[in-house]
Order: structure tokens, then sequence, then C-alpha cells
């Protein structure tokens, strides 16, 4: 490690919450206030004190990206060598679990060679569920209940701890406990996990083997969990369990905390005090990001809460101009007044400084087109993911079938791609020989080509590929798992079905950048579970660059970026706050909102507008539309209102007259 003072260029705040290791710490950071700067130094801190070993740190993100992050800024802040750093415990808390599961999984009867199913593969799964044991109900859809039992999961909650509160009516109780306890023992028998399952594992884990749970809890001397506001019950549970010695570090902010619908809870940073009695709290209050009249306006907006910790973000930078507040006609006029916004702010054609932010998806259509119309590139955020494209799924269960013939998931997506003309009926007799034998689908193919059930030409092709995804298994005991997914889909004809579909070009360069991928690993296990895990995997083609184009973002998907110049578009009751949030939600729903509509205006660095329209159209119909209650919560003082026939001091006035509460 190299002699470097991780304290320098850090202010007071920042300094304690990272030499303060002595006892459990909470550090409220408010946004732009350098989180990740804190955490990093903190890591960095530990390791250059002497006494800690890599090996002893945990340190748990939300996302691959940050966890990537973190580990490069410490390997370049101490020159640390690739050894070194593999044996440092950083990543997601799913990344973190399904490690501990695969030395441990034994113990709760999976094989360490557990599949773990993306949202795709568990729908999948519960919709042939539904139909195998006749579930049906208009309320209760696969998806309902895919979104259902990984609420439940996140929750900590087993089929039988499920009641009235988390049903509809009492009369479901007994029909859904029975399907997800069926849904479980299917999971069971397939040796395959869902995203929920990996924690929920990990707590059953350690609560039949509590002496491996005293093994982490000895071995790792600091825990450190970023996002921590983000954390959902079972998550809690976890790092409460491995910390419970105090050697926990969180950082988070309550003001950004907008994903409740995932099971985050505001509760886990109001009573971080009651678990640990004596833990040290430390408030980041120095912006580095924003102006003063941005942090000053989102300061009053995010006042208005009354479940918050409590912090004033401030800054040293310049003040800054008032936010331009514009009231359109309709949502094409708000469309084109943000398109000659842009046009003006982003001189030399320089678009990836923009970005504009909508409560819903269903928003971008607008913004599009006007971007369209006048030739500004723009990206639509959250576009679909490298690993969610279907070439590289399907390349993905040929891989994961010859890894494990347990698979029955990954078999039934590529058993008729390409077409081996294998319809329903074939299926169901490979199926029912599976159960006969309380094997897998491979098995029961195997057992269908013995028997000669089905047709010569149907008999041979599957033949062809049970005997295909066998050489494949014997080949990874000593082939790099590039040249097995290329006899994969050679041999199965995939590339040649592929060279003759629409966008073949771009799919068989999806494919190569997957193979390309591939020839940078030996473990396929590894692989198989970054490609569910990741987002994007190290050194994987994924989304365009943004640079020189507009983004176009929902809220949600914002978070933890920022841009010199923000648009926060359709501010009005019923989009912002949301009518679901108002409706069904209460107080507290609307106080998340809030919380949304807050980190939207700190996403901002130079220049933020907020528009609202006058009418929108809502289903074919052009309706009138109210200013969102919110506008009438930002200090008047930061606004400088715009718009047809209306003055600056009646656009505030009229924010102000149309408050809600």
């Amino acid at each position: 490690m190299t002699d470097f003072d991780s304290l320098t260029d850090l202010n007071p705040p920042q300094r304690l919450a990272v030499t303060a290791t002595d006892k459990a710490l909470m550090v409220l950071a408010g946004a732009g206030s350098g989180k990740t700067r804190v955490l990093t130094r903190r890591l960095a801190y530990l390791l250059r004190q002497g006494d800690t070993d890599p090996g002893e740190i945990l340190a748990v993100t939300f996302t691959n990206k940050a966890a990537l992050e973190m580990r490069e800024r410490v390997a370049d802040l101490l020159q640390l060598d690739e050894q070194t750093l593999r044996r440092l415990w950083i990543g997601t808390f799913h990344g973190m679990a399904a490690r501990m599961l695969r030395l441990h999984a034994d113990k709760i009867g999976f094989d360490p060679r557990f599949t773990i199913l993306d949202s795709g593969d568990q729908q999948r799964l519960i919709k042939r569920l539904t139909e195998e044991l006749d579930f049906v109900d208009a309320h209760w859809t696969y998806k309902r209940l895919a979104s259902s039992i990984g609420r439940w999961k996140d929750d900590g909650l087993q089929p039988e701890d499920l009641d009235e509160a988390q049903l509809r009516f009492r009369r479901d109780r007994d029909r859904v406990i029975h399907f997800y306890q069926a849904y479980q023992n299917e999971l069971q028998r397939l040796n395959a996990m869902d995203f929920g399952d990996l924690l929920f594992h990990c707590l059953k884990l350690w609560q039949r083997a509590p002496e491996i749970l005293a093994g982490y809890q000895n071995r790792f001397r600091h825990i450190l969990v970023d996002e921590y506001q983000d954390a959902n019950k079972v998550q809690y549970d976890w790092m409460r369990l491995l910390a419970s010695q105090g050697n926990l570090c969180v950082v988070g902010d309550d003001d950004q905390l907008i994903y409740s619908w995932r099971g985050a809870r505001l509760d886990n940073i109001l009573r971080f005090e009651d678990d640990f009695p004596d833990a040290r709290i430390v408030r980041l209050e120095q912006n580095y990001r924003s102006t003063g009249t941005i942090l000053r306006a989102a300061g009053g907006l995010i006042d208005r809460n009354a479940n918050r910790r409590g912090k004033t973000l401030w800054t040293e930078g310049a003040e800054g101009a008032p936010l331009e507040c514009y009231v359109a006609e309709n949502g094409e006029d708000e469309a084109g007044f943000v398109t000659r916004e842009i046009l003006k702010q982003c001189a030399n054609r320089e678009f990836h400084r923009a970005a504009v932010l909508v409560r819903t998806s269903s928003q971008t259509r607008l913004f599009e087109q006007a971007f369209g119309e006048q030739g500004i590139p723009y990206r639509v955020s959250g576009g679909l993911r490298f690993m969610d494209r279907a070439e590289i799924k399907d390349a993905i269960c040929y891989l994961r079938l010859a890894h494990s013939a347990r698979d029955d998931l990954a078999f039934e997506r590529i058993i008729n791609q390409p077409s081996r003309k294998l319809g329903p009926k074939a299926l169901e007799r490979i199926t029912a020989a599976a159960r006969e034998r309380e094997g897998s689908m491979l098995d029961g193919a195997r057992a269908v080509v013995a028997e000669g059930a089905l047709g010569p030409a149907a008999t041979g092709k599957l033949r062809a590929f049970v005997e295909l995804v066998e050489s494949a298994h014997e080949m990874l005991d000593h082939a790099a798992p590039a040249r097995v997914l290329d006899k994969l889909l050679e041999e199965s004809g995939y590339m040649e079905m592929v060279a003759g579909e629409e966008r073949a070009e771009d799919k068989q360069e999806n494919l190569r950048e997957l193979r390309y991928f591939l020839s940078q690993l030996d473990d396929l296990e590894s692989f198989l579970e970054r490609a569910v895990l990741e987002a994007e995997p190290p050194g994987m083609a994924g989304e365009e660059d943004a640079l020189g184009r507009v983004v176009i973002s929902t809220l949600h998907a914002a978070k933890g970026l920022e841009f010199p110049v923000v648009f926060l578009v359709g501010l009005e009751e019923g989009l912002l706050p949301h009518r679901m949030a108002v409706e069904e939600g209460g107080s507290l729903a609307v106080e998340e909102e809030r919380r949304l509509m807050y980190v939207g205006m700190t996403r901002a660095r130079e220049a933020l507008y907020l528009t609202h329209a006058r009418s929108r159209r809502l289903f074919y119909n052009l309706e009138p539309a109210i200013p969102s209650r919110f506008l009438a919560e930002v200090p008047s003082d930061t606004l400088h209102a715009r718009g047809s026939r209306m003055s600056v001091a009646r656009g505030v006035g009229a924010f102000r007259a149309r408050r809600r509460f």
C-alpha cells in the first residue's frame, strides 16, 4: 500500500465520518455532499491503519456500478494489487448473500451450483404453476403473484406468516399460502432461487446454523452500507445480525427515500439509535453540486415533511439564478418550451448537459416527438439492458442448461430455439416423463428419446438436443466457457436461425460481444451469477453513451445522477404528487412524492426549470390541470415564473392560491 493521507480535502464532518471507527455510525449525507468520497476514504482509512485485513471488511452497496466505483477508487488510492482487491468483500446485498450461499447452500437443502432466476424466469415459472395448479383468479394474476411474493420475501414473510394485512380478502389466505409454498417447493426442486430468496435464505441459513453466522460476525470487523435509506426489512435484518458487535457504518439520506414500493423503510433511519444505542450521528450538509438558489428552493420544499431527521444543505459556491417556472397552455406547449430552452442552454450542441425528468414513463412521448422534430438527439434512460435482449437470454439459457441439468426453465426457453417442431403434446410427454422419474425436463427428454414416444423426426431432433447439452456439460470440465458457447450456438443451429431474422446484424454483434466477455473468464458459474445480479457486467457493451444526447428519465431512475441543466416537468396534481399516492397512501405517501420532487430538484447543478400545463390530454380528452401543491411550497423568492398571459407575480400567486393539503 502506498503512503497517502486519506483525510486531505475533506471538510470537518466528512473527516469525522471517515475516522470515527470506535462505535456504530450513521452518516446522514445530503444530496451532493460527497457521500461516495466519504465511503471510499473510510474504507481506505481502515486499511491504511494497518490493523485491519482486507478480508475483514464488508462494504455493501445497492448497485454494481457503485460497488465497482468504490473498489476502483480504493485500489487507486492505495495502489492495491489484484490479489488484495479480491480479498475485499465489496458488492451488492444480493451479490454478497449469493457469495455466502454458494459456500453453505447444502445446509438449507440446495446444491451450491443453484441457479438464480431473473424476473422473467420467475414470472414464467409462476405462470406455469398457476396453470398446473388451476389457480385462476382475476385479481391474483401471475404478475401480481410474482410482485407480491417478492414483496413478502423483502419483508421476511414465509408462506405461513401471511395474514389479512398482506392479502386482499380473508378467503384468499389459504389459496395464496398454498401457492406460495408450492412455488418455494418448485424452486427447491429446480435447485433455483429468485432474487428475494438470496437474503431470505441467508437468514434461514443463519437461523439453522448459528455457527456460520458467528463465523461471519467474527470475520467482519467493519461493515459499511451505502444508500442505507433504501434498505428493506430483510436487508436491515441481514446487516443488523452481521453487525451485532456494533461495527456498522451506514450512509444514507432520509430525504432521498423514494423506493418504499420496493420495500425501503424510513423506520430504518428513524430507529437506528434504538438498535445501536451508542451510535454516533454525523450530518453532511455542505453541498458540492448545486447553486445556493437551487438548494434553498429544494430545502424549503423538503422542510414540509414531518418524518425526517432534518438537515440544511448549503454551499460555498455561487448563489445562481432563480428557478424558471413555466406555465404551459398544454402538454405540447410544455414540450415546445423545453425544446427551445435546451437549444439555448446547450451551446455547440452539448446536449448531454440537459435532462428532462418525468414522474411517469408515459410523459416521455411528447418530448421525444418535439426533440425529433428539432433534430435534438436524446436517450430515454432505462432502456433494455444488454442481458435482457432475447438473443442474449437464449444464449445464456443454453449455458445454464449445460451447467445444470436441473434447470427446467432454461430447458423450456430453448427447446424450440431454434424450432425443433416439438409442440405442446411433445412437451407434455417430456414433462410427464420427468415427473414420473422425479427428475428434470432433461431427464424426461432422455426417457422420451429412449422410449421412442415421438415420431422419428421429432425424436431425432430431441436426441440431438440432449446429446448436445450432455456434450457441452462434459466440455465444461476442460474447455473455456467461450468455446462451450460456440459449440452450443453453432451445433444447435441457433446462429443459422439468427442470420435469417430481422436485425440479424445487431443480434450477431450482441452474441459476439457476449462471446468476447466470456473469453476473458475461466469460471462459467460466476458469469451466470453476474448475468442475473449485475445490470451490466464490466467490459460489456450496454446502453449508448449519453454524451451528446439529452437524457429523458423518470425521477426514480434519475437518483444518483446530476446534470448542469434539469427540466422537472408535469408538476400537476395527479402526476406529482401522483394520484394513487394521494388517494391510497395518505400523508406518508405524499411525503414520499415530495421527496421524489426534492430528488429531481437536487439533480441540477446550474439551472433548474419547473413546468406545468393548464390542461393536459388524458385518454384523448383535454382536461384542466391543477398546479402541484409542491409548487406552492417552494420559496417564492427562488422562483421566476414564465408563461403566456402570466406575469411573475400572478404566476407565483396562482401556485399559492391553488395549494391543497
